[in-house]
């Protein structure tokens, strides 16, 4: 009760956000097994059980409602939130690591900020972790398990579980996501990608690059994804990926030097490599 009085204070100080109380009821069933504990302790000779494992309870509930809290400061579980990192004229490249386990991830044009995400209502918000390393950021987003009480309660809504993010329109990006079953809709026209490296099973994959970089390099793996990509006519692509030789061919890609390049692409400015995964569902090329 002490415990829960001091969280509620401290949530109406704005110290926490609402996205704890999910990691509590995660955890609650250590809050049965404390009681009896301390039952079966109290009018023992070994009380201090009791006494200790009421401390440990308070002091384990602390340390859960700081971790929970971790993120945006303003969003809860029963509303949308963002995450914003303004721009950092020391910062000259971003280092991205997305993991979205089974959330589905949309990457929109290009923006002022260096980090930008929105995240829907009624979802487990992602833990977020930012720093500067000498003129690098990184930021990292993990997600969290749509679940309660080890699976046995399980929160699905007519929401989808979306998160949509944007990045810097004049800092060069690297990007690492991973996922399964997700719908990615990556949409780096806008934005001077330099590397992106991708693996998702089961995957619904829309990419499309742009030429705001010298040279982008892709790596795309997944079980049973379907890729779409989509390329500028004006930059040069190479596809590493002999099992996909018969269609690389009829849409005009030349062998070279065990990849498929489109004509000329050692003499354009602007080049595009892309590695695929021979486990990929279906495979296509557009060009815009």
């Amino acid at each position: 009760l002490i415990l829960i009085g001091v969280l509620l204070l401290l949530r109406n100080a704005e110290v926490f956000n609402d996205n704890f109380w999910a990691d509590l009821l995660l955890w609650f069933p250590v809050v049965l097994i404390a009681v009896g504990i301390e039952k079966i302790f109290a009018k023992s000779r070994a009380k201090i059980v009791s006494y200790l494992t009421s401390v440990l309870l308070f002091v384990g509930g602390l340390y859960i409602a700081f971790a929970g809290s971790r993120g945006d400061t303003t969003g809860s579980f029963f509303s949308k939130s963002t995450f914003s990192q303004n721009y950092d004229p020391s910062v000259s490249a971003v280092h991205a690591v997305v993991d979205l386990d089974d959330a589905d991830l949309t990457i929109r044009d290009s923006g002022d900020e260096l980090v930008y995400g929105q995240f829907d209502r009624f979802t487990r918000k992602p833990r977020i972790d930012y720093e500067v390393s000498g003129s690098e950021a990184r930021v990292k987003l993990t997600s969290r398990p749509q679940s309660l009480l080890g699976g046995a309660v399980r929160i699905d809504t007519d929401e989808a579980q979306d998160w949509y993010l944007r990045f810097a329109r004049n800092v060069p990006l690297e990007i690492e996501c991973s996922g399964h079953e997700s719908d990615l809709h990556l949409n780096f026209s806008t934005t001077p990608l330099r590397r992106l490296k991708l693996d998702a099973d089961d995957a619904e994959i829309y990419l499309k690059l742009g030429d705001q970089e010298h040279l982008v390099e892709v790596e795309i793996a997944g079980q049973d994804s379907n890729l779409r990509l989509r390329v500028p006519q004006t930059v040069g692509l190479k596809v590493f990926g002999e099992d996909y030789k018969a269609y690389l061919v009829r849409v005009g890609l030349l062998a070279d030097n065990g990849g498929f390049v489109t004509p000329g692409f050692d003499t354009l400015p602007t080049k595009i490599e892309v590695r695929l995964d021979d486990r990929l569902g279906s495979f296509s090329i557009d060009f815009f």
